[in-house]
């Protein structure tokens, strides 16, 4: 298998991919179409994969051999049906610049790297409950689409577990911080207070919810709710108790009312145009403005930066300004850290235990296999009445194993590393995996024993 790894994780995330690579990937890369493009790359479908997009990341976790080459032309496929559906001004990749805006951890690495997402490690904002909750969603819809099953199941149960025990045995997510926070955080650097402010949010669903709570915390003087479905606007007022619902129509019309816009919306479009802020610096009559776009993709059009006295935020402009968060949260933070590693070596352990009893039992019938063959060419000389002796039949056995093994072993003498188990050796030696196990299977007439590789050793 070298060249090609079981466990691959794949992240374009805020560290290394701009926002706009970021979300026009989320946009044309659901799951049925990554679906769609990984099969195709692969020309199999033994594979299981869990996509996980965010407003900072678009993550795959992939299940299956699977080589590097394999992943870059994944994303390169993907990026070409961006340049051709969404954005066509955005960078050109290549085979060999892609691995510049995205990051591969494999097998052992990749299960450390889920675990330090899903325990909101890698977060742009450390230790935010949000990331749990996203993750444990996108394995559950990967599940239900057929994507994920037997492969992804095990490590993904066992990494929900071991996120549950972070935050209940460490500081990680105490005093919680959000993507909400941030962007307080963000509008504090226009406006020194809430109080007297007409504050605007695209979007009714958790992310909303969120930021909604926290404007409404700092003692906001008035929350507006706009989204395409009214009655999720205005199910999300009632819910606040302290906010009212707006269609998106007549939020657009009065846009210039607010002194805070904020998008935390779904959907694939732009829900505020540059066309929708026209005499925008007159009608605001010099007051300033703060927009902040917390989704991916985005809902502000970028260009509305251009305008006077408005002050433009997207989800990267939030790293620098969680910075101070996740200092303060060093220390549970390498604390997660040390778990992660303890459970993820106690994971790969069970693990080996169960490949190596599963390669014992391979072993089991592969010599079953050779004994059954030798008691149906004696049973054969019996019904040709020939006269066999049981310990002629038992030195046969003998001989063949023997003989097999050796054979087998000679071949495989060059092992690609020694960091390997038991079981691992005896499946390298004696290629169990491909072994069949039924014994009437081997059974050749003209004497000829099948054994793996499509190796045949001839007995005389």
């Amino acid at each position: 298998m070298t060249g090609s790894h079981f466990f691959s994780y794949c992240g374009a995330h805020y560290k290394t991919c701009p926002v706009a690579l970021r979300e026009a990937w989320a946009t044309v890369g659901t799951f049925d179409k990554l679906h769609e493009i990984i099969k195709n790359i692969l020309q199999q479908s033994d594979f299981e994969f869990v996509l996980i997009s965010t407003c900072n990341r678009y993550d795959i976790c992939f299940f299956g051999k699977i080589t590097t080459v394999q992943i870059k032309q994944i994303f390169l496929s993907l990026h070409q049906l961006s340049l051709t559906t969404v954005n066509a001004n955005l960078p050109k990749l290549n085979i060999n610049n892609i691995f510049d805006f995205i990051t591969v951890d494999y097998d052992e690495n990749a299960i450390q790297k889920l675990f330090k997402v899903t325990a909101s490690l890698d977060s742009l904002v450390l230790g935010e409950p949000q990331i749990f909750g996203q993750i444990k969603n996108a394995y559950q819809k990967a599940v239900e689409l057929g994507f994920a099953g037997t492969l992804a199941g095990p490590i993904f149960n066992r990494c929900f577990k071991v996120t549950k025990k972070i935050r209940s045995d460490t500081d990680i997510g105490k005093n919680g911080i959000s993507i909400g926070h941030a962007a307080i955080d963000a509008i504090s650097r226009v406006f020194d207070n809430l109080a007297e402010k007409q504050i605007l949010i695209f979007g009714a669903g958790e992310m909303a919810r969120v930021v909604a709570q926290h404007l409404l915390f700092f003692k906001a003087k008035s929350v507006f709710i706009a989204n395409r479905t009214f009655h999720r606007a205005e199910n999300l007022a009632l819910e606040l108790g302290n906010a009212w619902p707006l269609d998106l129509e007549s939020a657009l019309n009065r846009i210039h009312e607010f002194d805070i816009s904020i998008a935390a919306a779904s959907g694939t479009e732009f829900i505020l145009h540059t066309n929708h802020l026209k005499n925008y610096p007159k009608k605001r009559q010099g007051k300033l403005s703060v927009f902040v776009d917390i989704s991916i993709p985005r809902k502000i059009e970028p260009s509305i930066a251009k305008i006077e006295n408005l002050f433009l935020f997207n989800i990267d402009d939030l790293d620098s300004i969680m910075e101070k968060n996740r200092e303060s949260r060093k220390n549970a933070a390498l604390l997660a850290e040390q778990m992660i590693h303890a459970e993820v070596q106690e994971y790969l352990f069970i693990s080996k235990q169960k490949e190596n009893l599963a390669n014992v039992g391979r072993l089991h019938s592969w010599v079953k296999n050779v004994v059954d063959y030798e008691i149906s060419r004696s049973l054969r000389d019996l019904q040709k009445g020939k006269k066999v002796d049981s310990q002629v039949v038992s030195d046969a056995v003998a001989k063949r194993l023997v003989s097999i093994s050796a054979h087998l072993a000679k071949n495989n003498i060059k092992i690609p590393n020694q960091e390997h188990s038991v079981g691992e050796l005896l499946e390298f030696l004696f290629r169990l995996s491909e072994q069949p196990l039924l014994p009437e299977k081997n059974v050749k007439e003209n004497n000829v024993l099948k054994f793996p590789s499509k190796r045949k050793i001839n007995f005389k």
